[in-house]
């Protein structure tokens, strides 16, 4: 099929907010405060991420305050970093974030620049923007010539990867080739037809 697989590093916040290692801590609090976001990155002289400072930390922070200066942000910033580059698709940035234990993804170019912040939010819209590709790709499949779909006749939907086709088709051959054609579709990890039958067949055409 034709188009390019979704990529997460299609839907971060940019341009993001970021801190240097020297920056210090009444600075890296009106940062994070203004980005409203969870993290805020910190980034070196090449734009390169070396470490997060969480809100979490700066409360920490307030907590152990002992009557000198806050620490900048070297200090504060847990490293490395959990990263994801732009172009690595939906499911795989959420899963980085779920298994690192971690609510935002600082998002790297080629060159390993920052170039985005993604939340959970835009993770959701990322993996969203996925199923809806896919579905589309899946309906294009229908609507060649060829396919058996009966006009008006198909639904499609995608949920988490799995596309789910209902309707009729001239006959079970041409359902089950349906089912195929999509199974190879980038990104898919099932098919269900449900009520997917072929009017020459009656509706077990798709076993």
């Amino acid at each position: 099929m034709s188009g390019s697989a979704p990529r997460a590093g299609a839907h971060p916040t940019r341009p993001v907010v970021a801190v240097t290692p020297d920056t210090d801590f009444a600075t890296v609090v009106a940062a994070l405060t203004a980005s409203r976001r969870g993290v805020l990155p910190v980034v070196d002289g090449d734009g390169a991420v070396v470490g997060v400072v969480s809100a979490s930390d700066l409360l920490a922070a307030y907590d152990r305050a002992d009557g000198t200066p806050g620490p900048a942000a070297r200090d504060l910033m847990t490293s490395p970093a959990v990263t994801v580059p732009e172009a690595a698709a939906p499911l795989t940035a959420a899963r980085t974030a779920l298994r690192a234990g971690v609510h935002h993804l600082p998002v790297l170019d080629a060159d390993g620049r920052l170039v985005g912040l993604l939340s959970p939010h835009d993770l959701l819209g990322a993996l969203r923007a996925a199923d809806e590709a896919i579905r589309e790709r899946a309906l294009a499949l229908a609507l060649t010539p060829g396919s058996g779909v009966l006009p008006g006749a198909l639904r499609v939907r995608c949920e988490r990867g799995v596309v789910v086709l209902s309707g009729r088709t001239r006959t079970g051959a041409d359902a089950r080739a349906l089912c195929r054609a999509v199974a190879g579709i980038d990104g898919v990890t099932g098919v269900a037809a449900e009520r997917l039958h072929g009017d020459r067949d009656g509706p077990d055409g798709v076993s």
